[in-house]
């Protein structure tokens, strides 16, 4: 099933009220989940590999690089069960400063990123 959380629905609402129109937050990376297996049998962590990241995003302006591995968005592990890095940034707003933890070629990162507004 899916389910929105209420306080997102309320937060919405109110904005859309506000604005007259609905305003998603925006990290700016396209990305495929790599599972616990998946990861396993690589030798990585799991998580959100990146696959593009868009020009003078968020991401772009964090210093997130294509081929990295979200691990981590503010305290909370990127899991594909758990709705992976979409059903994170759901839960934000937009400018909301965003922790983001990355593993680039063995190393383990700590990067920050403003969220913007989705345009589509």
């Amino acid at each position: 099933g899916f389910a929105i959380p209420i306080n997102i629905v309320r937060d919405s609402i109110k904005n859309f009220e506000e604005t007259g129109q609905f305003s998603r937050p925006f990290l700016g990376v396209r990305y495929q989940m790599l599972t616990k297996e998946s990861a396993l049998l690589n030798g990585v962590p799991q998580g959100a590999y990146v696959v593009e990241v868009v020009s003078g995003s968020p991401a772009d302006q964090a210093g997130i690089n294509k081929e990295d591995i979200l691990t981590n968005l503010d305290g909370t592990v990127i899991k594909e069960e758990d709705g992976g890095l979409a059903n994170l940034i759901n839960k934000k707003k937009v400018g909301n400063r965003v922790d983001i933890e990355v593993w680039r070629d063995g190393e383990t990162l700590n990067l920050s990123a403003t969220l913007t507004e989705s345009v589509e």
